[in-house]
């Protein structure tokens, strides 16, 4: 016989044997026999062949490797593909999955001649082969081993072990089933999956909503090990992969975070100065905003004044930032100034303002739990401080998104099992801090919060001490009943009323027409049973521990922050009580809120407790409130709020005392609030009577003058501040000048008053005071009631050397000018 001229079908056929010969001898005679008889030869059976398609495709002969030899030298290994037996899968898929391509960098490796590439080749030739016959067998073994029943829509029920008949019925697409690839299987997510995707562990989290790219990219569950099975067998032989060391990138991490700054450092006071302002902090500041773990924080404190430990520079900045917040707050006094600003402001500024630019750079994807404390003690301290008065609000929304991108606003148990006990807490607590934020911003500007439309299920913070568990505990001990206080009281408790809260700031914050009075009287009754369900702890127990606790402080807060809201519910009704006399309901609970709610202040200032009249802006608010609902009574009414209207002017008092106290710690940054209240009050003196409109302007004018002749006499003379000198028509002072109370102070006189008092005030000629000398505070008034308008305006001169453009104001821009020219359209 001939050579056939197919060299690739020669090689594809088995080498003759003589039972092969006489096999085909029978077959042809056998066909001869049928076709005698008219009968259609019978089809041959198709044999696999054996070479592979490409090399069957360029007649050229297949060494049956898989990739074969040909298709490497041609650098198309990928294509070099074989006939597979019915039922099996191709053996280049089947592959894929598994490790025949391990050896793939190994071949590209060898070279294409000598010796030593034969050797190889034989070998890899083998090992192929031994590992395509194990994955047969392996599907065959799959094949009978697993439980399986075919119904007649295809689909896949466990319980059943097939017989030959329903493997056989079941044909190739069980096959193709069992050998499918895990990432080709389908899996279940759970049809009531909730769509948000969370990862990462304790504080270095990321939190994504639904339609996300990366909720998408968990969604789709095959994506990973498809990724992985190619980047193992086809990027990895390559030399393609990542070659980024995590656990060194994290040990250089680690090392960054434990570095001191030097700037940072150069910043901090003396030891006993800084003990003073932590104490003030942790004192009061920590038992309503709960930002720090006291315990675990005095031990870091501890190592931090210790000489052979090293100090971290994010230590060194939180530690700024708690100086920053109680520095105007210290009870040393007379505080200096600096013209118009305390030393202490000023040294808080500074301390805020590093650490502010300090946090600003470090990483937003590697942070940790100190970070985010940081983040709100600065906030904390720029309300305080009236830092950037007008960015309250966006600081407040900036940090509320920053919260919800690492997922504080969910359930930290619920959603990972990456964060330990203690981390879920401390989760807790600076997110309850984040949201009083943001509801106090957007109340004071009467402006939206983000929280009104964002979906949170996280829990309230357990009403726990902080010595009941730290950084090792393995489960948070259980929350102690509402009535029993401890620092997280505050917190706890005023998740109660969180969701009453942001349905009113959605209220305030939308349209005015759509707030009925039905509604009104709704929500304050709603109000009222919140109120009411607040418990009252004993104030004179003040427990144990080295820090003192202070109920009435977390109890004032959590009357104020409820009984604030009644005040804007019934503004827009009380001018129409002229016209329908249904609506004195709203005058009567307003001047009532109101009221209450200086009365809780004062009661906090007569114990030396600042924390809220630093914290907050209500004795200037209060003071419009009480001013405005009692000027639409009528004069000689004899209604409730006109025959209390001498107790409201007691009110006024209290407000103004309050401000006045934190204008000599601090300084008067906000002048326009003080000369308001002065002048409200003395607008409402005018209204009722008790002074004529002459000695009403008078009294407001002295009383803000007063004040910062105050400054005036506190000035720092280290740093070169020379108050003005008296003249000779104003030497003389009084034993006894009407400078209002201030809890407290001794203040130390070194000029002369604005206003030179009258003959019968100063009786016999008193020579001038010393500077230094103490300073007398009476409570009568430097003049009579009823004087006459010219003989007063004449003993009421100012003394010309007295200039508050020394002190850096403007008073015609405070008290008059353009500036007052409102629109009232």
């Amino acid at each position: 016989m001939s050579e056939p001229s197919d060299r690739g079908s020669d090689e594809s056929s088995p080498p003759p044997t003589e039972s092969g010969d006489r096999d085909r001898e029978r077959e042809r005679d056998r066909g001869e026999d049928e076709a005698d008889g008219d009968r259609p030869p019978p089809r041959k059976r198709q044999r696999v062949r054996l070479s592979c398609l490409e090399c069957r495709r360029r007649k050229l002969s297949c060494d049956r490797e898989f990739p074969c030899s040909r298709c490497l030298q041609s650098g198309t290994p990928e294509l070099c593909e074989y006939e597979t037996r019915p039922g099996l899968a191709p053996l280049n898929k089947l592959g894929l999955s598994h490790n025949s391509l391990s050896n793939f960098d190994s071949r590209l490796s060898l070279p294409l001649g000598g010796g030593d590439s034969t050797y190889h080749r034989k070998d890899i030739r083998e090992t192929d082969r031994i590992r395509r016959l194990e994955l047969e067998v392996a599907q065959l073994k799959g094949l009978l081993e697993k439980q399986i029943q075919v119904p007649s829509d295809g689909s896949t029920v466990v319980g059943h072990s097939p017989n030959v008949q329903d493997v056989q019925k079941a044909g190739t697409n069980v096959v193709a089933d069992v050998a499918m690839p895990p990432f080709l299987q389908c899996q279940d997510t759970g049809a009531d999956k909730e769509l948000r995707f969370f990862r990462g562990k304790e504080f270095k989290t990321r939190y994504f909503g639904p339609h996300n790219a990366f909720l998408a990219f968990s969604e789709l569950t095959g994506l990973c090990p498809f990724m992985q099975e190619t980047s193992a067998e086809w990027l990895r032989p390559l030399h393609i992969h990542n070659n980024k060391d995590r656990s060194k990138l994290a040990e250089q991490r680690q090392a960054r975070f434990e570095e001191p700054d030097p700037a940072l450092e150069s910043l901090l006071p003396s030891r006993e100065e800084t003990d003073s302002l932590v104490s003030i902090y942790l004192d009061q500041f920590e038992q309503v905003h709960r930002i720090v773990h006291v315990p675990s924080f005095r031990r870091e404190y501890a190592k931090f004044w210790d000489p052979s430990e090293k100090r971290n520079a994010a230590f060194t900045a939180l530690i700024l930032s708690i100086m920053g917040i109680s520095s105007c707050l210290d009870a040393h006094s007379p505080h200096k100034f600096d013209k118009m600003v305390s030393n202490s402001h000023a040294s808080a500024l500074k301390w805020v303002e590093s650490a502010d630019e300090w946090q600003s750079r470090q990483s937003q994807k590697h942070r940790r739990l100190i970070h985010y404390q940081i983040a709100c003690l600065i906030y904390l301290a720029k309300r305080i401080n009236t830092i950037k008065k007008k960015r309250f609000w966006k600081g407040a929304g900036a940090l509320t998104q920053d919260a919800v991108t690492v997922g504080l606003h969910r359930e930290p148990s619920h959603i990972s099992h990456k964060i330990s006990p203690f981390n879920q807490e401390m989760r807790r607590r600076i997110w309850a801090t984040i949201q009083s934020y943001d509801l106090q911003a957007s109340f004071d500007h009467g402006l939206p919060t983000l929280l009104s439309s964002l979906h949170y299920d996280v829990n309230q913070p357990r009403n726990i001490d902080d010595d009941e568990f730290d950084e090792d505990t393995k489960e948070l001990p259980p929350s102690k009943p509402p009535s029993e206080y401890t620092f997280s009281s505050y917190q706890h408790l005023s998740r109660q009323s969180l969701a009453l809260r942001l349905e009113l700031s959605k209220v305030l914050t939308g349209p005015p027409e759509e707030l009925d009075y039905d509604r009104v009287i709704r929500y304050t009754n709603d109000l009222n049973q919140e109120i009411d369900s607040l418990p009252s702890w004993d104030v004179s127990n003040n427990g144990g521990g080295s820090v003192l606790k202070k109920p009435l402080l977390a109890y004032t807060l959590l009357h104020i922050q409820l009984r604030q809201y009644i005040i804007p519910l019934h503004q827009p009704f009380l001018r129409l009580r002229k016209t329908n006399s249904k609506y004195q309901y709203s005058e009567i609970i307003y001047y009532n809120a109101a009221r209450d709610m200086v009365l809780l202040n004062d009661k906090l200032a007569q114990q030396g407790i600042r924390t809220l009249n630093f914290l907050r802006e209500d004795n200037l608010t209060l003071a419009i409130n009480l001013c405005s609902v009692t000027m639409l009574q009528p004069r000689g009414s004899t209604n409730m709020i006109m025959i209390n209207s001498q107790h409201t002017l007691q009110l006024l008092e209290k407000c103004l005392t309050m401000k006045e106290d934190r204008i000599l710690r601090c300084g008067n940054n906000d002048p326009w609030g003080y000369s308001i209240m002065c002048a409200s009050f003395g607008l409402l003196e005018a209204h009722l009577g008790t002074k004529t409109p002459e000695a009403a302007k008078a009294a407001s004018a002295e009383r803000f003058i007063n004040l910062h002749y105050k400054l005036l006499a506190c000035q720092d003379r280290s740093n070169g501040n020379q108050p003005p000198q008296p003249t000779e028509s104003g030497t003389k002072c009084p034993s006894a000048i009407p400078y209002p109370t201030v809890p407290s102070l001794e203040l130390q006189i070194q000029a002369v008053p604005p206003f030179p008092p009258t003959s019968s005030q100063l009786g016999p000629p008193a020579q001038p005071l010393p500077i230094g000398c103490p300073l007398e505070i009476p409570a009568t008034q430097w003049w009579p009631p009823n004087t006459d308008p010219s003989l007063l305006s004449q003993m009421q001169s100012i003394n010309p050397d007295f200039n508050l453009e020394f002190l850096g104001l403007n008073v015609n821009e405070l008290w008059g000018g353009d500036s007052w020219d409102w629109d009232q359209t």
